[in-house]
């Protein structure tokens, strides 16, 4: 049977990665309100405020953002009176979590003071994966390399960004192969190029290839996001905001000799692009 009481977490859930949420699932079982303490202002950011909160959404659960500054000079005993401020009756934290002043206080000073604070203090085992601690640094690194399977299957779920469809110079539509053009609410830390892609529009959803990139061929300067839908007509959208999930890279951006030249790889591409699917089907949609 579970709590009636809120059971909190703590760390910087930049990416809810499995390992942050074997913490929020094993708070799941134990009470009947979860809290994520996000601590903000360290480290890389892979997805937007807006990003995360949809996320924490999904998982419901309620996410509280601290800034880094307001709770940085706090000693272990006034970080668990923090936490107890928040409402936290139950603290689940990895087995490995450090906090306090100079990460002074561990698991053990969390039991220890949570204890005259009425805290109850419950450990979870580090989640790994290849030997190694799944970590936002890891999959960022993954990220920027290309390997955004590898980074999917840390995450466990795919990896993506919001953003609004606006107009664009229609130059894909000119040689074939229409485009919808999306503003990204961040700098996507992945390398330019071709990457299959799954389009999010309202209630519909659209196997895709994207885009990443500055189109040399075409004289596109700033690097933008562009998503081809293979066989579908998609009406105007523009204004409307659209999510994109990454599933695998490509191929690098390159400049072509001639249109021509680029139409026929592109062609290529979406033969890899059907052969990705096939693939990725016949392993049952795995990530």
């Amino acid at each position: 049977m579970k709590l009636q009481k809120r059971c909190c977490t703590v760390g910087k859930f930049e990416s809810f990665h499995r390992g942050h949420r074997k913490l929020i699932e094993t708070a799941k079982r134990i009470c009947s309100e979860i809290v994520v303490i996000s601590i903000r202002g360290l480290g890389k950011k892979i997805f937007s405020e807006e990003e995360r909160e949809k996320i924490a959404e999904s998982l419901n659960i309620r996410l509280i953002n601290v800034p880094f500054s307001e709770i940085r000079n706090l000693t272990p005993k006034e970080f668990m009176k923090f936490l107890k401020d928040l409402g936290c009756s139950v603290l689940v934290v990895g087995s490995e979590w450090k906090f306090g002043k100079n990460r002074a206080g561990d698991v053990n000073t969390a039991r220890e003071i949570g204890k005259s604070l009425g805290i109850e203090v419950v450990s979870v085992e580090t989640v790994k994966e290849d030997s190694e601690k799944i970590s936002t640094s890891r999959i960022l690194e993954f990220l920027r390399k290309g390997k955004v399977e590898e980074a999917n299957k840390l995450l466990g779920f795919p990896y993506f960004a919001v953003g609004v469809v606006v107009k664009g110079k229609k130059l894909g539509r000119e040689i074939g192969f229409p485009t919808v053009n999306i503003e990204t609410q961040k700098e996507l830390p992945l390398p330019l190029g071709v990457y299959a892609v799954r389009l999010y529009l309202g209630n519909r959803v659209f196997d895709g290839i994207s885009n990443y990139g500055r189109a040399p061929t075409l004289k596109n300067s700033n690097p933008t996001l562009e998503v081809f839908i293979p066989e579908k007509e998609l009406p105007p959208v523009y204004g409307q905001k659209v999510k994109v999930e990454f599933f695998k890279f490509l191929r690098p951006e390159r400049k072509f000799n001639s249109v021509e030249e680029l139409v026929n790889q592109i062609k290529f591409d979406l033969k890899n692009l059907r052969e990705f699917w096939r693939e990725r089907v016949g392993r049952g949609e795995e990530v």
